[in-house]
């Protein structure tokens, strides 16, 4: 039992620091944080969350047809960003031209639905709700009777059911349903209500497309209605009500040049080292809303207003890194953006990416996420943000209606407490990109779930300046910190990654044993090896996460001797970890009266460990995944696999240096198992289409 006392010490250590932490506090209660107090107050008093909200009622007041010329002439929002940081004293900014993927954009200049029997009645319009009329429609004016298809996604759903010709009610995603009610069955249009919550709101209108992820050119016309008036309407069906509708759109396809806005704020010391904020300005530029993702836009530009006043009034001193601000559509503008300026991309060091944050939390029953980086990209940006995610927590507590520490409130903002949540890693927007792309280690603020996402309810009166104040006071807090850096900083990140690490490691201990703990004895060997392997991986997780904070050491002798002792306190741990582990896989083996079996590697794992996967020219060092698609197209004998999500992980683990087997190990302690096979036809098909070679060691 030795492997038990012996990592227990560092907990026992932390809870010991914990508790002389809590001793030292300031006299006046405020709990202590990465950055001094009075740093502190200067970006709560300068922040503004009240001038991110004016800026988002700017952007997105209401959601609106957007005019023709905008496509040819420029955007409205780019041009109102780049005039804001203007007007903010931010001289280093412009708008970029980004190459479009094929020139041309949809736009409607009109769209409405109507009951024309048995009564007349308006069911949508166009310019009432610009949610209606689904993106991807063609110009069209037809009267057909109206049917119900459920989901409308698959073919039970059309037996018995005549619709050609005819007008189809779905209750599901219009893309789907095009498929077969249009392609395959012969239907004119379909009506569809599929919004993201209607058990929370049956009034929204949900954002859709005919033509997202459907290269299918069969004209077609789609309108979107909310829940409500969409089971009002499947009711009048199903009761035998025979309903004709009319349909009518004019839309046509512009020519447009896709856009985006970068600013930045010059370092003093390392101008070429670069913190990067980005935001998705759009996700397509007739879809609209608020928090997705205006209120991005707007708080790191007041980010970007705050960071330059707080220094230009020499609140702080000059920052020592340059900070970047992109604000780009979503995901084909990150990519253009650094396919574009591979220069500028190899300088960023870290990326904050804030995607819908500034909804009020109890308004939309949210959490404020962290999104941390995945374990191909250990940082010590997630303890960085986490620190400054716990300080805002911890000091905007309302007891029994009593103020918060230091009031992080907008003017016009709500009172509430800050609820937020420390996540894994996630996808679905642009620090994807970075991380992918550019091989950039980022994190993603986000407020999440969204009661309004992806509809026209997504409209400024659902944010709170409250929330903007505290989205950009961590960005700017952060911001401060790590742009700032020096030796001081160094020194406090070793203590706080290497704590950190610690108490993961901890965690580590608790999910291993439950792994052999709840395994079925004809299961337990395999479980122990699924354990031991946590385990190991959780450690080299966290030793590159400490090796991560080199970045700020500069060479420092000193700073690097507390490093390597810290790097060497969870070398320890890690031992007793492991040992801990297999005693007690070997007290379960005695209780269900089984031998204990040693981890002997199998023939294929010898095998696989003596083989590196080595990234080509292809891979870096700016990764283009439609290349990668379309050279997967043109192979007609790819060796066959199935990864699942765990896919883009894998080939995140390729840096030349990682075998197959140790890149599958690190992957499965992620994500869970996966197929050695699968992994190594990964990169069979990999290699065929030159995106690495496969060298033995």
């Amino acid at each position: 039992m030795k492997g038990y006392a012996r990592i227990l010490v560092p907990a026992v250590l932390g809870l010991a620091f914990a508790v002389s932490f809590a001793a030292a506090q300031p006299a006046e209660g405020v709990p202590r944080t990465i950055l001094q107090l009075s740093v502190l107050k200067d970006i709560i008093n300068e922040a503004s969350g009240d001038l991110a909200l004016q800026n988002e009622i700017f952007l997105s007041g209401v959601n609106r047809n957007r005019l023709p010329e905008e496509y040819v002439n420029g955007f409205f929002e780019p041009k109102f960003i780049l005039d804001r940081l203007r007007e903010y004293g931010i001289e280093d900014c412009r708008i970029i031209d980004l190459p479009g993927e094929d020139g041309q954009a949809w736009d409607a200049e009109s769209g409405e639905l109507w009951i024309v029997k048995p009564t007349l009645r308006k069911i949508a319009d166009l310019k009432e709700i610009a949610a209606s009329l689904c993106e991807g429609s063609a110009t069209m004016d037809v009267t057909a009777e109206l049917v119900y298809v459920g989901p409308g996604n698959q073919d039970k759903y059309y037996a018995g059911r005549d619709v050609k010709g005819k007008i189809v009610l779905v209750n599901g995603s219009p893309v789907w349903a095009k498929r077969m009610a249009i392609d395959k069955y012969g239907a004119v249009g379909i009506v569809a209500y599929d919004s993201s919550h209607p058990e929370f709101d049956p009034d929204e209108v949900g954002w859709n497309s005919l033509s997202w992820g459907n290269p299918s050119a069969a004209p077609a016309i789609g309108f979107m209605v909310s829940t409500r008036q969409g089971t009002t309407l499947r009711d009048q069906l199903e009761r035998g009500t025979v309903l004709e509708v009319r349909a009518k759109a004019v839309t046509r396809m512009v020519p447009f040049k896709e856009q985006m806005v970068e600013a930045r704020i010059a370092g003093s010391e390392y101008p070429d080292e670069e913190l990067v904020f980005s935001a998705h300005v759009s996700e397509g530029w007739a879809k609209q809303g608020a928090n997705d993702n205006v209120s991005g836009c707007v708080a790191i530009l007041e980010t970007a207003r705050t960071l330059h006043r707080l220094v230009a009034d020499k609140k702080i001193p000059p920052l020592k890194r340059s900070v970047r601000f992109l604000f780009v559509p979503e995901i084909s503008g990150t990519r253009a953006y650094l396919n574009m300026f591979p220069d500028t991309a190899a300088r960023f060091f870290a990326n904050i990416n804030e995607d819908m944050v500034g909804e009020g939390l109890i308004k939309n029953q949210s959490l404020f996420e962290l999104v941390q980086t995945p374990w191909s990209m250990p940082s010590y940006i997630n303890d960085v943000l986490a620190e400054i995610y716990t300080w805002v927590g911890t000091t905007q507590r309302n007891n029994e209606g009593a103020e918060a520490y230091l009031p992080i409130w907008g003017a016009a903002g709500s009172r509430e407490p800050f609820y937020y949540v420390l996540d894994p890693y996630s996808g679905a927007s642009d620090h994807v990109i970075f991380m992918s792309d550019a091989h950039v280690p980022a994190v993603m603020l986000c407020v999440w779930p969204d009661q309004w996402y992806h509809s026209n309810g997504d409209t400024p009166d659902k944010s709170d300046a409250t929330q903007l104040k505290r989205a950009v006071f961590i960005s700017a807090a952060s911001a401060v910190f790590l742009a700032g850096a020096g030796p001081a900083e160094a020194d406090i990140l070793i203590s706080e990654v290497g704590g950190r690490s610690l108490d993961r490691l901890g965690r580590a201990k608790i999910k291993a044993e439950r792994m052999i703990r709840e395994a079925a004895a004809e299961r337990l060997f395999e479980s122990y090896k699924a354990a031991d392997n946590y385990a190991a991986a959780s450690l080299n997780r966290e030793l590159e996460t400490l090796e991560s904070v080199r970045f700020f050491l500069k060479g420092d002798k000193a700073l690097e001797a507390r490093l390597e002792a810290g790097k060497a306190m969870l070398a320890g741990t890690g031992g007793s970890l492991a040992a801990g582990i297999e005693a007690f896989y070997a007290e379960r083996c005695r209780e269900k009266g089984i031998a204990p079996q040693k981890i002997v590697p199998t023939a294929d794992e010898i095998r696989l460990a003596a083989i590196v996967p080595a990234p080509t020219k292809l891979m870096k060092p700016v990764f283009d995944e439609r290349a990668l698609e379309i050279k997967r197209s043109e192979i007609k004998d790819m060796p066959p696999y199935n990864l699942g999500r765990s896919e883009s992980e894998v080939r995140n683990f390729v840096d030349g240096k990682r075998s197959i087997l140790a890149i599958r190990n690190a992957v499965a302690a992620e994500e869970g198992p996966v197929a050695l096979k699968d992994v190594e036809s990964f990169f069979l098909g990999l290699e065929k289409m030159g995106f690495v070679t496969l060298e033995k060691k």
